[in-house]
C-alpha cells in the first residue's frame, strides 16, 4: 500500500503543477503572472528542496492557493475541491519530515511538536484572513484543513501510548568502578511507528547510539556504564518518542538494568581472605604485578626490560633508549619490571574525602599488598593521616603484610573533600623550569626564576613539615636506603608533599610508584 502511494506521489505533484498552470491560463492577463511564478517555484523546490521540511511548507500553502486561484473561474462552493489531492502530499510530507524530527526538553509527558504547532497557527491565521476578507472559498478550504489536521492529530495521539516501548529488565552484578557493557532489548508498542530518542539519567552511563526507529517489531542497543559506590541500583533512561507524522512528542522513563553493585573494598577483602586461606608461600596468582603497580612515570629500577615511555625529569640517563629517541625526535626512557632485588615501602594515606574514595583507597591498598606479596617482596608499612604518622613497621613477610593491610582497612577516616582551586604543581617540571630560566641572561627570565623559586621553597617548607616525610624517614630507617616506595594515596591533603618527596627519593636512586 505504501509503495503504491509512493508511486502516486510524483503523479499528484505533477497534477498540482498542471493545476497551477491551468489557473494561470484561466486568470485575467494582469494576474496570470503570479500563478506561473508560483508553479515555477513549486517545481524548483520539488526538484531540489533546500530542506526536508520545505516540501511540507510549499504543499501546505498550495492547498490554500489552488482553490483561491480557481475561484476566479468556478463557484466558491466547488473551487475548494481542486485542492483536495494536495492533502495526500501533506500527509506524505509529514511522514518525511517526521523521520528527521528532533525532540524538545519539556516538563510535560505529552506535548505537540513544533510542526504541529506551526500547522495549527497557519490554519488559524488563514481562517482569520478569510473572515476579514469574507472569502467563502478560503473559509471552506481552511475548515477542511482544520478538520483533516485535527483528525490526523487525534489518530497520532491514540496510536502513540504514554510509554511507547516496553523494556526487558536485565540484572547484573558488577564491581564498583569497573566498566561493564550490556545489550538492552526494547519492544515497541506504538501502532504507527515513529522515532525514539534515549538519554541516560546518570552521568556514568553512556549510550553509543541515542536515536532509533520504532517501525520494527523489536530493537536493541548497547549500554556502557561504570557504577560508583553510592547511587541508585537501577539504571534509568529517559525516552522521547515522536509519532510517524511528527505531531506529538511523548516523554517517559525506562529502567532496563538493575544493578547489584559490589564495593571495591569488599571485593579486595575477598581476594585478601582467599589469598590468606589458600596460599602457602605467598604465590597465589591472583593479580598481575606490572598491571597493578605500573607507576605514573614507569618502573625504572630492576633487571627485566618491560617497555619504553617518554623521558621524565628524574629518570636515569643510563636508561635512555637512544635508538627510539632519534626515531621519534624525543627522549625515550626504558622501563624495567623486576622489583624483587630490593625491598619495598607501602606508603598509605589513611584519610579520604568521602565513602567512594574510601572504597577506592581500600581496594588500592589491598591490591598493592597482594601484588607485592605475590612477588615475594619484603615490604614495610608506613601509615599517616593529615596530622601525624599512624604506623611504621619493619619489612613484613607476604602473608603478614596482607593480613595487616586487611586489618587496617577499618581505620581509614573520612574527613571531607577539601576545596582545591588549582591542580597540584609538578615539582619535577618546576625544578626544570627554574634551571632553564637561570641559564638565560635576561632580566625577565631572572625575575620569573625568582618567582618560581619562591613557589618551590613554599612547597619544600610545606612538605618538610608534613607527616609523609616523617613516615618515609622512619620507614627507611627500618628497611634499606635502596627500598622502592609504593604510594597508595588519592592525593588530597598530601598532594604537594607526596610529589616533593617522590622527586627527592627518585634523585637518590629509589623507585617511587604511585597507585
Amino acid at each position: 500500500m505504501r509503495r503504491l502511494r509512493s508511486l502516486g506521489i510524483p503523479a499528484i505533484r505533477t497534477s498540482v503543477a498542471i493545476a497551477l498552470v491551468v489557473a494561470a491560463l484561466l486568470s485575467p492577463p494582469v494576474l496570470a503572472f503570479f500563478p506561473m511564478i508560483f508553479a515555477a517555484v513549486y517545481l524548483f523546490f520539488w526538484w531540489r528542496p533546500p530542506t526536508v521540511t520545505m516540501p511540507l511548507v510549499m504543499d501546505y500553502f498550495v492547498f490554500f492557493a489552488i482553490p483561491l486561484l480557481f475561484s476566479q473561474s468556478f463557484p466558491d462552493n466547488l473551487s475548494w475541491l481542486f485542492g483536495l489531492p494536495v492533502l495526500v502530499l501533506i500527509e506524505h510530507d509529514l511522514e518525511t519530515a517526521g523521520k528527521i524530527a528532533s525532540y524538545m526538553q519539556i516538563p510535560r509527558s505529552r506535548f505537540p511538536t513544533r510542526t504541529s504547532i506551526a500547522l495549527c497557527l497557519i490554519a488559524v491565521s488563514v481562517l482569520a484572513v478569510a473572515i476579514i476578507l469574507s472569502s467563502l472559498v478560503l473559509l471552506i478550504t481552511c475548515g477542511v484543513a482544520i478538520i483533516c489536521l485535527t483528525t490526523l492529530t487525534i489518530v497520532a495521539y491514540r496510536k502513540m501510548p504514554q510509554k511507547p516501548v516496553e523494556e526487558t529488565i536485565v540484572e547484573e552484578r558488577v564491581v564498583a568502578g569497573s566498566q561493564a557493557k550490556l545489550i538492552v532489548a526494547l519492544t515497541p508498542r506504538a501502532r504507527a511507528g515513529g522515532r525514539l530518542f534515549l538519554e541516560p539519567m546518570q552521568d556514568w552511563v553512556k549510550l553509543p547510539s541515542s536515536e532509533f526507529s520504532m517501525d520494527d517489531e523489536g530493537l536493541s542497543f548497547p549500554i556502557n556504564f561504570v557504577p560508583p559506590l553510592s547511587g541508585v541500583s537501577t539504571i534509568q533512561v529517559k525516552g522521547y518518542a515522536i509519532d510517524r507524522w511528527g505531531l506529538w512528542q511523548t516523554q517517559f522513563l525506562i529502567e532496563p538494568v538493575r544493578l547489584n553493585v559490589i564495593p571495591r573494598a569488599r571485593y579486595a577483602a575477598w581476594l585478601a581472605k582467599r589469598y590468606l586461606a589458600e596460599s602457602r608461600t605467598g604465590m597465589l596468582p591472583l593479580i598481575s604485578t606490572v598491571g597493578t603497580l605500573r607507576p605514573l612515570y614507569g618502573l625504572r629500577e630492576g633487571i627485566e626490560y618491560y617497555g619504553s615511555q617518554l623521558y621524565q625529569p628524574g629518570d636515569s640517563l643510563r636508561n635512555i633508549d637512544w635508538k627510539h629517541s632519534i626515531k621519534y625526535n624525543k627522549l625515550i626512557s626504558k622501563e624495567f619490571a623486576d622489583l624483587r632485588g630490593q625491598p619495598a615501602i607501602l606508603l598509605i594515606n589513611m584519610t579520604v574525602g568521602d565513602a567512594d574514595e574510601a572504597d577506592k583507597q581500600v581496594y588500592n591498598m589491598i591490591v598493592a599488598a597482594l601484588s607485592l606479596a605475590k612477588e615475594q617482596i619484603p615490604t614495610a608499612l608506613a601509615l599517616y593521616d593529615e596530622k601525624d604518622v599512624q604506623l611504621v613497621t619493619a619489612s613484613l613477610p607476604p602473608q603478614v603484610l596482607v593480613s595487616r593491610c586487611l586489618g587496617i582497612t577499618k581505620d581509614i577516616r573520612i574527613i571531607g573533600k577539601s576545596i582545591r582551586y588549582l591542580s597540584p604543581p609538578d615539582v619535577a617540571i618546576l625544578r626544570a623550569n627554574i634551571r632553564r630560566l637561570q641559564s638565560v641572561e635576561s632580566n625577565p627570565a631572572k625575575a620569573l626564576a625568582q618567582l618560581l623559586q619562591v613557589e618551590y621553597r613554599s612547597l619544600k617548607e610545606t612538605a618538610v613539615h608534613h607527616p609523609v616525610v616523617r613516615a618515609l624517614e622512619m620507614a627507611f630507617e627500618k628497611t634499606s636506603d635502596r627500598a622502592n616506595v609504593v604510594v597508595v594515596s588519592l592525593l588530597n591533603h598530601d598532594a604537594e608533599a607526596v610529589m616533593f618527596s617522590a622527586i627527592t627519593y627518585r634523585n637518590k636512586g629509589n623507585a617511587v610508584l604511585s597507585i
